[in-house]
């Protein structure tokens, strides 16, 4: 069974979404230079600009309440009270930090001071996953999130169908702090992330070029350190400045990583889509194959026989599948992502299919499980996110 959308969203051109004097929507001038903060279609929508100071303060002052609570429920009392294991994740954290791009270490300094909590901590918050997963010794594995991407002979249009969930534990977070930010940097392209106040990396993107980029956990890696670059910032730096698949894909090659991840980077012009299956000393890509490529969180590239398919038991299996029963039909109504045996509903955060051809978006956040939550409608445009509803 899938799960339908009532109505299709209207499917317009990124030409279209262009401004009277031609601008291409990468192009475009940030909406909100001072920053913006609004509730849309019930959700936080915040809109930062400008330099990594700026964008940091106006994330800080915009929702201060909001980040000081997340420093306080996921770091102090959260992931740093798991056997009072506080001073090992800033100690972690610390190991890991001089190795984030300054760009991003910039913005991070202006968020803390502008929100009066530490910058280690604000630091912590984004590195948390990598710090424990980077000490195989102390950190569990488990099951994670999904995603997809389906494109050409798999759709009905041709256009690229994207979707995520994000399964994991957040402390209760999720509730209260659960946002979209629409990012205009000074360097690199406008995007928008699905994220917690505080995180300035996320877990879903979508730039102006109309590339996606999604991160799992992948728990068939050999080789962990925390010298690296987070898998978060690395999905960061794929939503900031690739303008294609191949771009993303290089990104990530080229990189000092950190542990095990599949990192999905799909959209594009024509349309392509790719899961970079990757630990910190190896990296296989998983092109999509007939079309359409699926993930969870083992490697079916990487150390396994080349060309391995995914299995059918598996959660990117059941994606598969999915695809395979509407191939060639597949449209924007239908909602993978929730469809049964895809989502972990005991720990499902948010749930989002993307469609890059037009920047929108449909959302699930702040209510558990997301998917069986209604998904709202969101379009990144010169006027930066308004409702598609």
């Amino acid at each position: 069974m899938v799960r339908r959308f009532a109505h299709s969203l209207l499917l317009v051109s990124l030409a279209a979404c262009g401004a009277e004097d031609g601008r291409q929507p990468w192009e475009w001038p940030a909406p909100f230079p001072e920053g913006n903060r609004q509730t849309l279609n019930t959700y936080h929508v915040l809109h930062v600009a400008g330099t990594p100071e700026q964008m940091g303060e106006q994330h800080g002052r915009l929702m201060r309440k909001e980040v000081r609570r997340v420093i306080d429920d996921l770091i102090v009392n959260g992931e740093g009270n798991f056997g009072n294991r506080y001073d090992e994740l800033i100690e972690g954290t610390k190991v890991m930090e001089p190795y984030q791009p300054e760009e991003f270490r910039r913005e991070m300094r202006a968020l803390a001071e502008a929100a009066g909590v530490k910058y280690l901590d604000v630091v912590a918050a984004q590195l948390w996953g990598d710090v424990w997963r980077g000490r195989p010794a102390t950190y569990a594995k488990g099951w994670g999130c999904t995603s997809y991407g389906a494109f050409g002979p798999a759709t009905q249009t041709g256009e690229i169908l994207c979707g995520r969930n994000m399964d994991w534990f957040d402390h209760g977070v999720s509730e209260y702090a659960a946002v979209l930010i629409h990012f205009t940097p000074d360097k690199g392209l406008p995007f928008v992330t699905v994220t917690w106040a505080g995180v300035i990396n996320g877990w879903t993107a979508m730039n102006a070029r109309g590339i996606v980029v999604a991160n799992n956990n992948g728990y068939d890696g050999r080789h962990t350190q925390l010298e690296a670059i987070s898998t978060c910032f690395l999905l960061r730096k794929v939503a900031q400045y690739a303008s294609s698949v191949e771009d993303g894909i290089d990104l990530i090659r080229n990189a000092r990583r950190a542990c095990g991840t599949n990192l999905i980077v799909a959209g594009g012009d024509p349309p392509n889509a790719a899961v970079a299956e990757f630990d910190s000393e190896n990296l296989e890509v998983r092109w999509a194959k007939d079309g359409y490529v699926t993930a969870d969180n083992s490697f079916y590239n990487l150390y396994e026989a080349p060309g391995a398919a995914v299995s059918e038991w598996s959660r990117a299996g059941r994606l598969v599948q999915l695809i395979r029963e509407n191939y060639g039909r597949a449209d924007r109504t239908m909602n993978f992502a929730a469809a049964p045996g895809v989502a972990l509903t005991g720990i499902n955060l948010h749930s989002a299919v993307l469609f890059p051809k037009d920047l929108t978006l449909k959302v699930s956040m702040g209510q558990f499980p997301a998917v069986e939550h209604p998904y709202r409608g969101f379009r990144l445009t010169r006027q930066g996110i308004v409702s598609t509803e």
